[in-house]
């Protein structure tokens, strides 16, 4: 499912990433912190975000994800009458 006006649909925790249901598109920084995005160590000011498509993520226990859903059945079910 497409961003749709600037607005994600899902929001977890770095650490709850379901990469076989969410694309994530999005990283935020509630506090500041270190985490690895894609294999790639990142520091992250608290309150600061980076858009990236995310393939992998570790630590960054203040983090979360922002993304969409990979299969939305609900609009499948719209699409398909």
């Amino acid at each position: 499912m497409p961003l749709l006006n600037e607005i994600h649909s899902i929001v977890v925790p770095a650490a709850s990433a379901n990469f076989s249901a969410h694309n994530y598109t999005e990283v935020y920084a509630a506090l500041s912190d270190t985490i690895v995005i894609n294999g790639v160590n990142v520091t992250m000011g608290g309150g600061s975000s980076i858009k990236i498509k995310v393939r992998s993520v570790s630590g960054g226990t203040n983090c979360i994800l922002m993304g969409e859903n990979i299969n939305n059945t609900y609009d499948n079910r719209l699409l398909n009458g």
